[in-house]
């Protein structure tokens, strides 16, 4: 992919979204920031944390906080892992726009006594992006990796109660050579923890309330600035709405709904909704809207199949971006569970 750092509209829009340093001026001059900078004032950096992840969390458009028993709610509310059954391996791969591309892998193993342990690893990669003037003649190249290390541990805590905390290593990885080479590769480094909670069964129905602090550490500091992390809370609810009226498994129908604001500016929350159809609990079909700003909230759907000891999980985000530049938004995750 070749992008004109002249382009400045396309590319600090990109860079912004994403959580890489943000483009300042037009002939390649970098700030080291982790988001859109503001003067005078902190900004928020890291903000590849925000992007969705998860083909199931994505095809029910991110109502995930006040779900329970699958392996990828660990990177939005790490006590919905505290009751899962079976220990399990957790591969997903993402592609978004711009040759956005993300990796996940995570193992989760609960035990009899203690709750669930987990480690995942998150990586986003954005690929090589060609520096070039202002007739178009290659200068430079610039690359971008973004990642985070995750230790997990859920448990229930007490009656319908569960808990979960993860402690992340946080980094962004920048280098670019030729012509914005007067900017050095660095690498930021930070350390933040997310907190869960799921009460199960409120007051005797099949509903789950779940509520989640995410991205809280410290700040990515810089040579001439800091940005703080994006940190969110949310809450969600969950509903199983045919276990109410039958004990026939055939059909299934699970209903969500989450809202997350900043941390720090409270009033103007995100809503999320999200719906999952299961048959004989082997396919699935999901959809969901995420009413979200900056481009990236809109309608998705998702497939799922669960057979024996693995499960196939696809869905596809139609946010305002991926419209825009007819680049499909696609979460594709396996597990294994043994």
């Amino acid at each position: 992919m070749r992008l004109r750092l002249s382009s400045r509209t396309v590319l600090t829009a990109l860079l912004g979204l994403l959580g890489a340093p943000v483009v300042a001026g037009a002939q390649g001059s970098i700030t080291p920031g982790g988001g859109p900078m503001r003067s005078g004032t902190d900004s928020e950096g890291a903000e590849f944390l925000l992007l969705p992840v998860g083909a199931r969390s994505v095809g029910m458009g991110g109502a995930v906080t006040g779900l329970r028993g699958d392996g990828e709610l660990v990177l939005w509310n790490p006590a919905g892992v505290a009751d899962l059954d079976k220990r399990r391996l957790l591969v997903n791969h993402s592609e978004g726009v711009f040759d956005t591309k993300s990796q996940v892998l995570a193992l989760l193993w609960p035990t009899k006594s203690f709750g669930t342990l987990g480690i995942t690893y998150y990586l986003v990669d954005y690929g090589e992006l060609a520096s070039t003037d202002i007739d178009g003649s290659q200068q430079g190249t610039i690359n971008f990796r973004n990642q985070e290390f995750l230790v997990s541990y859920a448990t229930r805590v007490i009656g319908p109660l569960e808990a979960g905390v993860n402690y992340k290593l946080i980094q962004l990885v920048f280098r670019c050579d030729g012509v914005c080479a007067e900017q050095p590769s660095f690498t930021r480094t930070t350390h933040a923890l997310d907190l869960g909670l799921i009460y199960d069964r409120v007051a005797g129905l099949p509903v789950s309330l779940g509520g989640s602090i995410r991205h809280l550490g410290f700040a990515l500091r810089g040579a001439d600035e800091h940005d703080l992390l994006p940190t969110r809370v949310r809450i969600g609810l969950a509903s199983e709405v045919l276990s109410s009226f039958t004990s026939d498994s055939t059909f299934a129908l699970a209903i969500a709904l989450d809202l997350e604001d900043q941390w720090r500016d409270l009033g103007a929350p995100d809503l999320m909704v999200g719906s999952e159809f299961g048959l004989v609990e082997r396919f699935f079909v999901r959809a969901g809207y995420a009413f979200l700003d900056a481009g990236l909230g809109g309608p998705s759907l998702g497939l799922g199949l669960t057979y024996d000891w693995f499960y196939l999980d696809l869905s596809r985000g139609f946010n305002d971006i991926s419209t825009a530049t007819g680049e499909e938004a696609v979460q594709v995750s396996f597990g294994v569970m043994f």
